[in-house]
């Protein structure tokens, strides 16, 4: 019986990313904290020289064809033009898979002795494609008129746009993606527009122990998310810490950081929404190398990504 529901549920999932109501969300990611260009260009090559990012998430175990995706981001700091980047997400969910690619610009300013404003830019593609050859119908002789009867490809243009603020030890943005579309447009063709907002503050508990708590909302397809985490780390060579995503799952987070530069980060999610009983939680893994920026070049330094 729970085998047939999790089937049904997943064949839910499908119907719902595939119909002409509500398009498919931006992805949802545990180390949000580390991979923040992923929802705000403004952050791109903020804090470091160069960055090198590659995750893994595994979502929803126990769910045929549940969602499963990994991304890919390049970004950096130039010395004259601002931040450049590249930020790729191969997402897979059922029979559907998506393809998105941009490529992010970010310029910023010093307001004041440390105050800095970042404005952000991404442009893409998201490349759709729905396989229907594992498409069951009910009927097979009068198939669904607003289903699929030939395998479908979608090329769609994006663009994103952020801000981001950053004063001492306290950072904040702002952005929007899928600008170009809202809730009542969205279909097969276009996304729906999300809006995020993020704050992170950073504590200093002498020099061997930091606490940065941070909170994310994410607004899309008529739903508001919130997600909480603070992340505890010691020595500046690893972290621990736990997420609250409302409504749906509790997360524990922990990394390590290897020669200040590369930066290994696992997290496993535990449900405690609706499908809690049919699902064993979601996995996440994340590679990233750093190059740092030096603070004596720009007067004014803050690491958006981890802390001072």
């Amino acid at each position: 019986m729970k085998r047939q529901l999790r089937y049904i549920i997943s064949v839910l999932f499908v119907v719902v990313s595939a119909g002409h109501i509500q398009a498919q969300n931006d992805i949802d990611v545990s180390n949000y904290m580390f991979d923040e260009i992923s929802y705000n260009p403004a952050f791109t090559g903020e804090g470091e020289t160069f960055r090198a990012f590659l995750l893994a998430r595994k979502q929803w175990l126990g769910f045929d064809g549940s969602p499963l995706f990994e991304t890919l981001s390049i970004d950096g700091a130039t010395k004259h033009i601002g931040g450049l980047g590249l930020h790729v997400v191969n997402d897979k969910l059922g029979f559907e898979n998506v393809v998105t690619a941009t490529l992010n610009y970010s310029y910023g300013v010093n307001l004041a002795e440390n105050v800095r404003l970042t404005a952000g830019f991404a442009g893409g593609i998201i490349d759709r494609y729905v396989d229907i050859s594992e498409f069951i119908y009910q009927d097979q002789v009068q198939k669904d008129p607003e289903g699929y009867d030939a395998n479908s490809n979608f090329i769609i243009p994006t663009i994103n746009v952020g801000l981001n603020l950053a004063v001492k030890q306290l950072v904040a943005g702002a952005s929007v993606t899928h600008i170009a579309s809202n809730l009542k447009n969205a279909s097969v063709e276009k996304l729906p527009r999300h809006i995020f907002g993020y704050v992170k503050y950073t504590i200093n508990e002498g020099e061997r122990v930091s606490f940065v708590p941070s909170l994310l909302v994410k607004y899309g397809s008529a739903k508001t998310q919130l997600e909480g985490n603070t992340n505890v780390y010691f020595n500046n060579k690893f972290w621990v810490g736990a997420s609250y995503r409302a409504n749906e799952s509790v997360v524990g987070l922990i990394g390590v950081i290897l020669k200040e530069r590369i930066y290994i980060g696992y997290s496993y999610d535990c449900n405690v929404g609706k499908n809690r009983k049919y699902t064993y939680g979601s996995h996440e893994i994340f590679l990233s190398w750093r190059q740092k920026r030096d603070p004596h070049q720009t007067g004014f330094y803050q690491s958006t990504r981890l802390f001072n």
